[in-house]
């Protein structure tokens, strides 16, 4: 069999087990607060099947350039080569520094933009060599991202500087480790100063985020509920939750996941001078969207027999 079609045997694969998976929930997926989402993308990066048929089953690699402005040292560059198998999952890395404008870096996002509200978890292992932003984000404006978003972090929702819900992991914080920040966009103030309702700087004393941890975004229309569950040195169970009810998005959104740095002593810092690498175990999105009503999931639903959501 040729490298193209065990590929494509190996994506189909994925897509059939997605599909699968979503004709054993169709009464949807609850969740630890009692919520119940229509829809799901679970992405399994340590599968047998390779994690970019993970990848690319339900998320499109960023190719794009960012360029950058203000007080920012370098350029952003996407690049497909970043996004790699890396230890049995997925890796995503902001590569060393090579001088050339711009830092090479990694980013996925779903090939879904109509996720609104939902439960999403990631478990990850948040890079050490200083100089990078890892996070998770939510988007809801994909046209401004794309042409004038100078560089949106890690783990979020976005789509617009007004529409964002983001988790970001400094590697240059003095206790990156265990420190993380939550943002409903925007983050600041008219004066500019952060703005303490809508901005949390968390620090989760024991915790280790270079090791295995679950980072997971519950959005809700009134709210945005950040939480970390993961284990300290000892093996002891530990766990952190904040809620942000200002600035909550309304609207559709795409889900990003990226590592970057573009040398901005305010916030990034670096470039980095080695690899950082990110590494992903899964990705779970549970999520009502625009394209799936609620009065066709009830009418699909009661054809399933009304049989009970999936517990997640």
């Amino acid at each position: 069999m040729t490298s193209l079609a065990l590929l494509s045997t190996l994506v189909l694969f994925v897509v059939s087990t997605t599909q699968v998976l979503a004709q054993s929930c169709p009464c949807g997926y609850k969740d630890s607060s009692g919520n119940v989402w229509r829809e799901a993308i679970v992405s399994t990066f340590t599968q047998d099947a390779g994690a970019l048929a993970a990848v690319n089953a339900d998320w499109i690699i960023a190719p794009d350039l960012q360029v950058q402005s203000g007080t920012a040292t370098a350029n952003i560059q996407y690049t497909t080569a970043n996004v790699f198998e890396y230890q049995d999952a997925l890796g995503l890395k902001a590569s060393a520094y090579d001088n050339s404008g711009s830092v090479k870096c990694a980013e996925i996002f779903t090939n879904r933009a109509d996720i609104l509200y939902g439960s999403f978890r990631m478990q990850a292992q948040v890079p050490s060599v200083p100089g990078v932003v890892f996070g998770e984000n939510f988007i809801q404006q994909l046209i401004s991202r794309r042409t004038e978003d100078p560089a949106t972090p890690g783990f979020f929702t976005y789509i617009s500087g007004t529409q964002e819900q983001d988790i970001e992991f400094l590697s240059s914080d003095t206790n990156y480790y265990q420190q993380v920040h939550y943002t409903n966009q925007p983050g600041q103030l008219s004066s500019g100063d952060p703005d303490p309702d809508a901005a949390k700087d968390i620090e989760v004393p024991g915790a280790d985020f270079t090791t295995f941890g679950v980072h997971r975004i519950d959005w809700l229309p009134s709210s945005t509920t950040y939480s970390y569950s993961g284990n300290t040195d000892s093996g002891t169970p530990i766990s952190s939750t904040t809620t942000i009810t200002k600035n909550v998005p309304t609207t559709p959104s795409e889900f990003i996941i990226n590592v970057w740095s573009n040398g901005d002593p305010t916030w990034s810092q670096g470039p980095p001078t080695a690899d950082a690498i990110a590494t992903l175990h899964y990705a779970n999105l549970y999520f009502n969207s625009t394209s799936f009503s609620a009065a066709s999931f009830n009418s699909a639903c009661s054809a399933a027999g009304n049989v009970a959501p999936c517990s997640v």
